[in-house]
């Protein structure tokens, strides 16, 4: 049985919209996306009335354009990551000792 897909750890978006526009030259496009140090990323474009590439000295009407940006991590395993609950091993706990449950005053 297939993984479930991972949800993306960051998501942007964006949207534009505009009643009349045009060009007066073609618009030269590029997209680029990334994750660094190791990820997968991919963006995603939505068009109405405007098409690609759009031509120039042509008015264009009732136009909106939304993109979206996604990337996430794949080096490691979101399942050996700390969870964000629990402070880390030295770190204060909300009442400000460095105490866990089990452990023995002044004790390691």
């Amino acid at each position: 049985m297939p993984e479930p897909e991972r949800k993306p750890d960051v998501e942007i978006g964006a949207s534009v919209k505009a009643d009349e526009l045009v060009f007066r030259e073609t618009p030269e496009v590029t997209e680029r996306a990334g994750a660094e140090p190791e990820g997968e990323s991919g963006t995603g474009t939505d068009r109405r009335n405007l098409p690609r590439p759009a031509k120039p000295n042509v008015t264009y009407r009732d136009v909106r354009v939304s993109h979206r940006l996604s990337a996430r991590l794949t080096g490691a395993d979101p399942a050996d990551e700390p969870d964000d609950d629990e402070p880390a091993e030295n770190e204060p706990t909300e009442d400000g000792s460095t105490e866990r449950d089990g452990d023995e005053p002044g004790g390691r």
